[in-house]
């Protein structure tokens, strides 16, 4: 590939790679005649700079999609360092825009109808300041935010139409204003699935670290209600239209849910048939009966209105219009005025729009009930609890999901599409995606010789033995290397490095946080789950405990549903649980190699690599001798 923008980076030091090289081409392919590319790029191909330097030098608009908002933060630093030399050899600028989903922006109109002394200072401070509304820069009661950032059941078409907000709005108003002239725009994958982006027939669409693709897709198409959701969101409004109204939410999860847990946590369900007849009679039925009466109550309270006043404002007639509360004989009667809402019609309209609110959710709990009654065979169900301060007491919460996202999810409309991770499995993009495309797959670069790959001889269905072996593992590594991952498959396993010295566990601070300790020094070993088998960055001599072979717990609802339906449509689930696997230990394996300088060990706690020959045949097809322990 001829690029000034590639050449001048060389000349500064970056390193040749033919992989890279490749990855310029293909991208450059793709985005000329169309089509899906599906590239696996080993650590140290660098594909973020690999699909980066031919959108900007080719002027292209593109939509960049990774995992978590950590890797977009990540992303964005790369993208400012190319912007930075484009700029100076073009003189030309690269605009683009990290986008997150609404649920992370503050809704102006929500949090001015909180009386002044409910409002945070902190949010008022914000508010006042050149914030981009993102709550991350925020720190806020997760249930206080909930009902105040963007949400599609609050802003409806219309009343966007006619929020007094709608300019400044940081998400429909300010954000969407910079996405349409954004030439490059981050996202991530929990937004793929909404498609909400304009113009995207003229953007090719890059999905980096597409091996995570399914989970945060099969989470972005989860629904559901809660405890939360019936007692603050929707009986919470019915109350203010009827003090005396109530609904035995509380009741009905503990009869059926309490006795399932012994801590908080999420619990697959076969089907929801044995909750039906209690949900219909002591939910759904009074709360159909409520809205009912609020209806007929707010209908009288709005004629009313109207028969008294000679004018009502335009805001006010719109709303009334796509409200749905009148006939369409009484609109055309209504005598209008241009000018603002009055004291009292403001009110009236927060009255619609609270009913409006609550009409919304009671209609998600209606379409939830209606899947409880048809128990389709591609749904999947589960039930989870958490502590909620506002409760006082847990919050449960049923959810439904797609048991493959397949069908519920699709790349036409693109100008081209590259699908891109160190390590990707075109079967199993078709399997659960249903994607299929062409699959280029790049040779590796790092010299992983360099890497020992010790085996120690343990099982984890002997328990006490397993976990002694652990200790032992990471206790070699403590004395080896100043900078160890422990790699776990379940929170149990946790307890084990408790107590550690110089030691952190996942969770006790956010992992950005967390890893620049490690990298500084601060602490000695990381120890966590999913998150450090994926896309984490720490360079240097290191060593790496893996617990054992990341086989997904089948009891966690998503794979436990996906086991449950591939053995009635007669296919053999341990394919698909063994596939999923080895994408997670090669994920692991590429935790090592960051940069051609890094060296190190990694201890597996796992005699099964012997059994499961795909992953000894993934550690040598990288170069890495394994070292058997027998008695370790």
């Amino acid at each position: 590939m001829t690029s000034q923008l590639y050449n001048f980076l060389l000349s500064k030091g970056l390193e040749k790679r033919k992989a890279q090289e490749a990855f310029f081409g293909i991208v450059s392919h793709t985005i000329e005649e169309g089509g899906v590319s599906i590239i696996q790029a080993p650590t140290g191909t660098g594909k973020t700079y690999g699909y980066l330097i031919p959108i900007i030098e080719k002027n292209q608009k593109a939509i960049i999609s990774t995992g978590t908002k950590l890797l977009q933060e990540q992303l964005r630093k790369d993208i400012e360092t190319l912007k930075t030399y484009h700029a100076y050899l073009t003189g030309e600028e690269v605009n683009y825009l990290v986008v997150k989903g609404k649920s992370n922006y503050l809704c102006l109109d929500r949090f001015y109808q909180l009386a002044s002394e409910k409002r945070p200072s902190e949010l008022e401070d914000l508010v006042d300041s050149q914030w981009d509304g993102d709550v991350e820069f925020a720190q806020i009661d997760p249930e206080l935010w909930k009902e105040l950032c963007v949400e599609d059941d609050y802003c409806t078409p219309h009343y966007k139409g006619i929020c007094k907000y709608r300019e400044d709005c940081y998400y429909w108003g300010r954000l969407k204003r910079k996405e349409r002239k954004a030439q490059v725009l981050i996202i991530n994958h929990a937004l793929l699935a909404l498609k909400e982006f304009e113009d995207p027939e003229e953007r090719l669409l890059v999905i980096d670290e597409a091996h995570e693709l399914d989970k945060y897709l099969t989470s972005s198409l989860t629904e559901g209600i809660s405890t939360y959701t019936l007692r603050v969101e929707i009986m919470g409004r019915v109350l203010q239209f009827l003090s005396s109204a109530d609904v035995d939410v509380e009741g009905f999860f503990d009869r059926h849910f309490s006795g399932m847990f012994k801590e908080e946590e999420q619990i697959p369900l076969k089907d929801l048939s044995p909750y039906i007849k209690d949900f219909e009679e002591n939910i759904l039925r009074p709360l159909n009966t409520y809205q009912k009466r609020i209806r007929e109550s707010l209908i009288s309270e709005v004629q009313k209105h109207l028969t008294s006043s000679m004018w009502v404002s335009l805001r006010l007639r719109e709303y009334l219009q796509r409200s749905n509360l009148l006939d369409w004989e009484e609109y055309f009667q209504l005598s209008v005025s241009f000018e603002e809402p009055t004291e009292e019609e403001e009110k009236l309209i927060k009255r619609l729009k609270t009913y409006e609110l609550l009409e919304k959710k009671l209609q998600r709990i209606r379409d939830f009930y209606k899947v409880m009654k048809s128990k389709p065979e591609d749904v999947g169900f589960s039930i989870s609890r958490k502590w909620s301060r506002k409760l006082g007491t847990y919050n449960y919460r049923l959810e439904m999901f797609p048991i493959f996202p397949a069908g519920h999810f699709d790349l036409n409309g693109y100008k081209g599409v590259v699908i891109t991770s160190a390590t990707i499995d075109p079967e199993d993009l078709q399997h659960t995606l249903g994607i299929v495309g062409e699959f280029f797959d790049l040779p590796h670069t790092f010299p992983y010789e360099r890497v020992e790959f010790i085996v120690y001889n343990a099982s984890p269905k002997e328990k006490e033995e397993w976990e002694e072996c652990l200790r032992l593992a990471y206790k070699r590594l403590r004395t080896l290397y100043d900078k160890v991952l422990v790699l776990l498959t379940n929170k149990e396993q946790l307890r084990l490095f408790k107590d550690e010295d110089g030691t952190a566990l996942q969770g006790e601070e956010r992992l950005s946080i967390l890893l620049s300790a490690l990298r500084n020094g601060e602490i000695k070993a990381l120890v966590g789950l999913d998150s450090l088998w994926f896309g984490i960055d720490v360079k240097g001599e290191k060593g790496i405990l893996m617990a054992k072979l990341p086989f997904d717990n089948p009891e966690e609802p998503i794979t436990y549903h996906r086991i449950r339906y591939l053995q009635e449509i007669g296919e053999e689930p341990f394919e698909y649980q063994k596939r999923k696997a080895l994408i997670k230990f090669r994920q692991g394996l590429g935790r090592m190699m960051r940069s051609a300088e890094d060296r190190g060990t990694v201890i597996l706690c796992d005699r099964r690599i012997f059994k499961f020959r795909e992953f000894k045949r993934a550690v040598e097809e990288l170069g890495i001798r394994l070292k058997y322990i027998k008695h370790a």
